[in-house]
């Protein structure tokens, strides 16, 4: 199997993405003046969409990714937080709060906070995070799952705290 460098098959697919967005343009520059405009406007803001997501996977943001995840590897479980933060923020601009990747950003996110001794914000960002994963997947979903035990394990975690510090 060749060796195909995923900034490769990212640019590709961008290119694509645009040279469709041009198309579509054209064609609602130089379509039929009596047809709709409405068709070719959703095309093209789902083109953008898409073409914003993309970019999602930039080197860069993959990086970031990454480096987050080094961090909370060797230990330095602030720093993860700080860039996950960074990532999150980007990927809610970018893609919206109730894309997929933002909602897997803040259950990491979460469950770092509780790793870096912050059990009371981890179990807020869980119990906030059990909401939207309902709401966008179901109940049933396995990340919503998953969010409402960590949410339990956190709280529980956070009382137990609080109540050896009084």
């Amino acid at each position: 199997m060749p060796d195909v460098s995923w900034r490769w098959v990212i640019t590709g697919a961008v290119a694509v993405v645009g040279a469709t967005l041009c198309a579509v343009r054209v064609k609602k520059v130089l379509g039929n003046p009596f047809a709709q405009a409405e068709p070719f406007g959703q095309a093209e803001k789902e083109l953008d969409k898409r073409d914003r997501a993309l970019r999602e996977e930039h080197p860069d943001t993959v990086a970031l990714r990454h480096r987050a995840h080094h961090l909370s590897e060797i230990g330095d479980l602030a720093g993860a937080v700080e860039i996950s933060e960074q990532l999150l923020a980007d990927r809610v601009r970018v893609l919206g709060e109730d894309h997929p990747q933002v909602l897997t950003t803040r259950l990491n996110l979460a469950n770092l906070r509780g790793r870096a001794g912050d059990a009371a914000g981890a179990a807020e960002a869980f119990e906030r995070l059990v909401l939207d994963m309902e709401r966008v997947h179901g109940a049933d979903f396995v990340y919503t799952v998953v969010s409402q035990r960590a949410a339990v394990r956190w709280r529980e975690e956070a009382d137990s705290d609080s109540q050896g510090t009084e």
